[in-house]
């Protein structure tokens, strides 16, 4: 019997702080699945970063891994918008940390990943890496027309017809 789908699971990183009298743990959450969305669309992925408020002072963030495995920050304003909000808990703080791409385009496909550093103790955790496959739109660069040669008869015959009841 299967318990966890591996397709829908949440990755999971604990991470113990290196001090002794403390179990500060810092874990990072999000799905595993990739994304495929088309170009021109709004995208927005989730990471929840979960520590405990005493012990850790945290920063977290998404990055871009490029094709030689470099972690990069994203720093494109026109092109990402990161936005954090947080809840506190009983001695705990999540942190959501939402990416957002305004309108995806082809060269926002890759692998991007969150991360969170305990800056008391340098801890780190970081998630999987999510690979997002952004498509062509198949409908770009078209210009659909409402009027279509019929429809302009249809609408003159209309407009000869109200004229010939009127008279």
């Amino acid at each position: 019997m299967q318990i966890f789908q591996p397709t829908t699971a949440f990755l999971i990183m604990f991470v113990l702080c290196s001090q002794p009298n403390s179990l500060a743990t810092v874990t990072v959450r999000y799905p595993r699945e990739p994304v495929t969305k088309t170009e021109g669309l709004l995208l927005s992925l989730k990471c929840s970063v979960e520590y405990k408020t005493k012990d850790c002072d945290i920063e977290a963030n998404w990055r871009y891994m490029n094709n030689s495995f470099e972690s990069l920050p994203l720093m494109d304003p026109n092109t990402y918008l990161i936005t954090v909000n947080e809840t506190e808990r009983t001695e705990h703080r999540e942190r959501n940390i939402f990416l957002t791409f305004n309108s995806l385009k082809l060269q926002d496909s890759g692998s991007y990943q969150c991360e969170a550093v305990c800056r008391n103790s340098g801890t780190q955790a970081k998630g999987h890496l999510v690979r997002l496959n952004v498509t062509a739109d198949p409908y770009k660069g078209l210009k659909a027309s409402t009027w279509s040669g019929r429809l302009k008869t249809d609408a003159a015959m209309l407009a000869l017809s109200a004229l010939i009841l009127l008279l």
